[in-house]
């Protein structure tokens, strides 16, 4: 089995990127909490017809002891057996802000004494033990949301795929 860990950021477009893995056949789950990837996977293995492919979203929302943990349970998942990789979403800081602003949603970590911009920090550190282990960064400051899809199918597929591809690309001037 393959299992992809989607992380990152609050509004960097974790959402996207899951959704993105189940358009391509990806059995996903979002906001799991990290302790139970051991058992999800032991799950996913032992049903009649095994899962290949899967995805968890793991993020702030978690408990912070599983985040500080991080390593220690990807390299139990390692040691039984399941091939992970993570995919790390990040985001500038004031992009983070304006868009926050613009959808009008809560941050997951601002309370009444916490500000928007001090959430991000935080959960920048908070994300800090996962994102030291990511294989896949993809920084979303600059990316639509059909970009962000593209380079997600892109990236995944590249590191899942067998063979040779050739990619052609020609460009020209009116």
């Amino acid at each position: 089995m393959k299992l992809v860990i989607v992380s990152g950021l609050s509004g960097s477009g974790k959402s996207v990127a899951l959704h993105t893995l189940e358009d391509l056949g990806y059995y996903c789950i979002d906001n799991l909490p990290a302790g139970l990837l051991g058992a999800l996977a032991a799950e996913l293995n032992t049903q009649p017809h095994p899962v290949e492919n899967a995805a968890v979203g793991i993020d702030a929302r978690n408990l912070p002891h599983a985040l500080q943990h991080f390593s220690e349970i990807q390299d139990e998942l390692q040691a039984h057996g399941i091939a992970s990789e993570i995919l790390f979403l990040t985001c500038d800081s004031d992009t983070l802000i304006k868009r926050f602003s613009e959808t009008r949603r809560r941050h997951p970590l601002s309370v009444d004494k916490i500000s928007l911009a001090e959430a991000v920090e935080l959960e920048r550190a908070l994300l800090e033990p996962i994102a030291a282990r990511a294989d896949l960064f993809i920084d979303t400051t600059q990316t639509t949301v059909h970009q962000l899809r593209d380079l997600v199918v892109k990236r995944i597929q590249r590191r899942h795929t067998t063979g040779l591809s050739l990619l052609f690309e020609s460009f020209g001037y009116k």
